[in-house]
């Protein structure tokens, strides 16, 4: 029986709707980080405000793309190609392929422009295929599948992670570079009587443009220096305008060194300014080692 051939627009949309599919399925390990980021998108908070790129929730986004690259272990059918009724085969044998033989060929969709236009000159065998030993065929029901092996299936996924972990390793062990303004406070020096007495100076003197939190841990972790945090949470905008803003920090700033003098703390101080809808925020950093002005909205 002659194998029916593969049509261009079968293969390109067989990839298409792969990539849709098994995008939409990795989202899913995106969501836990996306709901802390926008539920902490408006929390103000003591904490040293980090811009790591990569995190600890990166091993939990890793399993989506593993699972991306193992869509048609089962059988040599992904979602994708169960609906369009296409199967990964042996080129040579012509039975489905093994788990590993679809998880390196799906490894060269990372090739994904060479990838589109190999395939719709060939169809049936792209890059990947070709690597593999693999193509593409119309699924035959009238033919028996062979019982799923889900240990194989199992194996190949732990491969597929484990590559990808390796592949992020050297990325993770860079991520010092990637932080910024990181100070480590000893958390049980914190000093309630110098923050609240700091607070009150504050709130005595600008209580009428601004309500101020203010934390002061007497020790960081590798200096003898003290660290002070202060939140100010503002009655009018004065972030909007350039003059105003310059204004106030230079008041506040007044306020901070009466209290402790030049090269004797580190810490940040936070410009708040929030709505119903919205929340903007600036802030400048004391430390003595380094001069960092940040400005961010949020």
């Amino acid at each position: 029986m002659t194998e029916k051939k593969i049509e261009s627009g079968t293969r390109l949309s067989s990839m298409l709707l792969d990539h849709f599919i098994m995008t939409m399925i990795a989202v899913l390990f995106f969501i836990p980080e996306m709901i802390s980021t926008f539920t902490n998108a408006f929390t103000i908070t003591h904490e040293q405000p980090q811009t790591e790129i990569l995190g600890r929730m990166t091993y939990i986004y890793l399993i989506g793309f593993a699972i991306y690259f193992c869509k048609d272990c089962i059988n040599g059918r992904s979602i994708a190609k169960r609906i369009l009724k296409l199967q990964i085969v042996d080129n040579l044998t012509g039975q489905v392929a093994s788990p590993m033989k679809c998880l390196l060929r799906n490894v060269f969709c990372v090739l994904w422009p060479l990838e589109v236009v190999v395939a719709l000159n060939n169809p049936s065998r792209r890059i990947g295929d070709r690597v593999a030993g693999t193509k593409l065929v119309y699924f035959d029901s009238s033919l028996e599948q062979p019982k799923v092996n889900f240990g194989k299936v199992a194996i190949t996924l732990l491969i597929a992670y484990g590559f990808m972990v390796l592949l992020m390793i050297p990325l993770m062990s860079m991520q010092p570079k990637f932080v910024e303004n990181k100070t480590k406070f000893v958390e049980s020096s914190y000093n309630i009587q110098t923050s609240k007495s700091t607070e009150k100076l504050f709130n005595d003197s600008m209580g009428q443009i601004l309500t101020a939190d203010i934390k002061v841990y007497d020790r960081i972790e590798t200096e003898n220096l003290k660290y002070v945090s202060a939140i100010f949470i503002l009655k009018k905008d004065y972030l909007e305008s350039d003059s105003d803003f310059e204004k106030l920090k230079a008041e506040t700033t007044r306020f901070i060194l009466t209290q402790f003098p030049e090269k004797t703390f580190v810490g940040k101080l936070e410009y708040v300014y929030q709505t119903s809808t919205s929340m903007t925020s600036k802030m400048i950093y004391f430390d003595w080692r380094q001069t960092n002005d940040k400005k961010g909205s949020r």
